[in-house]
């Protein structure tokens, strides 16, 4: 994979898959929710990854306040993607995860979402966990 394909911050997970026939629109190119769900399908599995819980079964998780995406060359089917997730700037309950979408030899979109940690149950922010706080790049 290109190098300029890494998102920016601390890379924290891959995943490479097939565009589906199902994701494009009548345009014939990916539609653009589709970017988002590839998003956050590389979040949840890195969440999943680190052999905690299932995101939704506990009284904390984390939400995302701001969502964006550059689309920098539109995603045709067929093709195999790999979607990779950055993190940076971390805050007290809060960090930037930052996306490539990319193959073998081109950089399709870079986007980014804010991950805020909650308590579900009090519907606020709350520090984020240690283990997730150690992995996370150190602030600038």
């Amino acid at each position: 994979m290109l190098d300029l394909a890494k998102p920016e911050g601390k890379l924290m997970h891959e995943l490479s898959f097939p565009i589906r026939w199902g994701d494009m629109d009548a345009l014939g190119h990916v539609n653009n929710i589709m970017y988002f769900r590839y998003f956050e399908h590389v979040r949840l599995d890195w969440y999943d990854s680190l052999s905690r819980t299932t995101l939704g079964t506990e009284t904390t998780g984390f939400v995302i306040v701001d969502n964006h995406a550059e689309y920098l060359k539109p995603l045709l089917y067929p093709a195999n993607i790999t979607v990779s997730m950055g993190a940076h700037s971390p805050g007290r309950s809060s960090f930037i995860s930052s996306y490539t979408i990319s193959d073998e030899n081109q950089l399709y979109t870079v986007g980014s979402a804010k991950v805020v940690w909650v308590d579900t149950s009090k519907n606020k922010s709350i520090p984020l966990p240690d283990h997730i706080r150690q992995m996370l790049p150190e602030s600038t």
